[in-house]
């Protein structure tokens, strides 16, 4: 409520606002993709705060960036920062937007504030293997309702794991820089755990 009245956000918006976050987040298919997430990351924005240019708009995108998931469909990221701009019409959401947008690929972009969003949104990769590995099932038991345990395993493996670690650095700030060699071995150590038949035989 205090970020929606430094934004500007009308009195009467602000409580159906939180309600429509509160339900999306909640719904019952979701195992990682949560309110619980969504206060890892906000978490980390208000201790990196000093770090942005604009703050709240970081907030505020992190807030709305998983607030549409079906993980049958490729254009979550899209929807959701169009369900930020119809439920709050009377501020601009235009570079928030353009932060939610970008959380699709996670690719460096011109802008210092979203790649550093990107990354708090990806700091999961470089945290401890207990906390990574619930991650990793968490998204798992969101994906296997629609594409099964097979099918979603070779795909996280050859078209997640295999082309993150591809990737020169992982992270994009300097901020994250020092979660490196945690992040993939991470990486490593799922991908070694699908070869062994993955979390339905763990």
């Amino acid at each position: 409520m205090e970020l929606c009245e430094r934004l500007g956000v009308q009195s009467s918006r602000r409580h159906p606002v939180w309600q429509v976050l509160v339900s999306a987040y909640g719904e019952p298919y979701r195992h990682y993709h949560t309110l619980a997430h969504i206060s890892a990351v906000v978490a980390h924005a208000e201790r990196l705060r000093e770090h942005f240019q604009m703050p709240d708009t970081v907030l505020l995108a992190l807030f709305f960036h998983d607030v549409i998931y079906d993980a049958a469909r490729q254009d979550n990221e899209m929807r959701s920062a169009d369900l930020m701009r119809e439920l709050l019409p009377d501020i601009d959401t235009e570079r928030a937007g353009a932060m939610i947008v970008a959380t699709q690929h996670h690719t460096a972009t011109s802008d210092p504030d979203t790649n550093l969003l990107l990354d708090i949104d990806m700091s999961i990769l470089g945290a401890d293997w207990p906390a990574y590995r619930a991650y990793a099932e968490g998204v798992y038991r969101e994906y296997l309702p629609v594409y099964g345990h097979d099918a979603y395993a070779a795909g996280r493996v050859a078209l997640f794991l295999q082309p993150t670690l591809t990737r020169d650095s992982l992270f994009l700030t300097p901020e994250f820089a020092g979660r490196e060699i945690v992040a993939r071995d991470n990486l490593h150590r799922e991908i070694t755990l699908w070869q062994a038949g993955g979390f339905a035989h763990a």
